[in-house]
């Protein structure tokens, strides 16, 4: 959907979604590598700024 849809538009909101994607996803939920309250809810006001960009 990114690439099919907001690439082309706009590669900053594709650039913000990999960095979401790897911090929480991958660093998050596979690696458990986030372990500091205040890092997460850095991360997830991240996250609700670019759903709202995109909606």
């Amino acid at each position: 959907m990114m690439k099919k849809y907001l690439s082309i538009k706009n590669g900053k909101l594709s650039k913000d979604f990999e960095m979401l994607y790897k911090e929480l996803h991958i660093a998050g939920y596979y690696r458990g590598l986030l372990e500091d309250v205040n890092v997460v809810k850095e991360v997830l006001k991240s996250a609700k700024a670019f759903i709202d960009k995109i909606h």
